[in-house]
C-alpha cells in the first residue's frame, strides 16, 4: 500500500511540474507551446489523446472516461486539471462551440470526482473549479 501512495504521490509531483509549465506558457500566451504540451500530459498521464477527448460526445466521454477501469481517480483527476486549463485557453480565445463541449465535460468530471471521495476526503480545487464551472 505504501509503495501506491508513493507513486501516486510521484505522480502528482511530477504533474505539477509540468502544470507550472503549461500555466506558463498560458502566461506568455505562448498558445501553440501551451496546446502541445497539455497533449503531451494528457498522453503521458492518462495514455489518451487530447484531441480525441475533445472529439467526444458527452455520452461518449462518460464511457470511455468515467466509467472506463482504465483510469485510476488519480489520472480522472489529473485529466480534469487539464481539461480546466484548455477550457481556459478557449475561454481566452473565445471560441463558444469549443467553450460549452468543454465546460459539459469538465462539470460532468469534476462532479465525478467529488461524489467519489471517501467521507474523509475534500478537496478545495475539485469544490472551487465545480463552483466556478457552474457559474460561468
Amino acid at each position: 500500500m505504501s509503495l501506491r501512495k508513493d507513486y501516486i504521490q510521484r505522480q502528482f509531483e511530477e504533474f505539477g511540474k509540468v502544470l507550472a509549465l503549461i500555466l506558463g506558457f498560458k502566461g506568455q500566451k505562448d498558445w501553440e507551446n501551451f496546446e502541445n504540451e497539455i497533449a503531451k500530459a494528457t498522453q503521458k498521464f492518462t495514455n489518451l489523446e487530447m484531441n480525441h477527448i475533445e472529439q467526444l460526445t458527452l455520452a461518449e466521454f462518460e464511457n470511455e472516461v468515467l466509467t472506463t477501469q482504465k483510469l485510476s481517480l488519480e489520472q480522472k483527476k489529473i485529466l480534469a486539471n487539464l481539461l480546466f486549463e484548455k477550457l481556459s485557453f478557449h475561454l481566452e480565445i473565445a471560441e463558444d462551440e469549443k467553450c460549452e463541449e468543454l465546460k459539459s465535460k469538465c462539470i460532468t468530471l469534476y462532479a465525478y470526482l467529488k461524489n467519489n471521495f471517501t467521507e474523509n476526503e475534500f478537496d478545495l480545487d475539485v469544490h472551487y473549479k465545480l463552483s466556478f464551472l457552474n457559474k460561468l
